[in-house]
């Protein structure tokens, strides 16, 4: 299983996300892949990092408010379309995404879409039928 994590941010104002990328910086935690996303006041930041469990620790011990949630990665081509294919046989097989983003791969040529998907029960078994590439953890950490 990967894991990425959530982190709540209960004011949303400068210094806040420092703070975070400071504990991975002192941890030796590198980042993946990151999104933010703000509701006024508040907000989360979504981190995908290379140790998910060393990182959750961390930020615990300064005080945040951290989740850690279960994700599946899979690999598009960087390509017009290719998202849309893979969403489309999503939508077809009733697939439901709560979470999404993504960020290229070493080789430009392929991306990582990292997934937080409602139903996960037999969901890797699913995407492979449907002809999607599904990312081991090792990958998805250290790509």
């Amino acid at each position: 299983m990967a894991y990425h994590l959530s982190v709540f941010l209960v004011e949303n104002k400068p210094g806040k996300l420092e703070k975070i990328t400071r504990v991975l910086d002192e941890n030796k935690i590198n980042l993946r892949a990151m999104s933010l996303a703000s509701a006024g006041d508040f907000g989360v930041v979504k981190l995908l990092v290379d140790n998910p469990d060393k990182a959750y620790e961390e930020l615990k011990k300064q005080n945040f408010t951290v989740t850690k949630r279960e994700i599946i990665a899979v690999e598009i081509d960087n390509v017009p379309g290719a998202l849309h294919i893979m969403i489309s046989k999503f939508s077809q097989n009733n697939i439901n995404l709560e979470d999404c983003y993504g960020f290229l791969l070493g080789d430009g040529k392929t991306a990582a879409i990292i997934l937080e998907i409602e139903n996960k029960t037999g969901i890797g078994d699913i995407l492979k039928n449907l002809g999607i590439n599904v990312l081991d953890k090792d990958k998805i950490y250290s790509y």
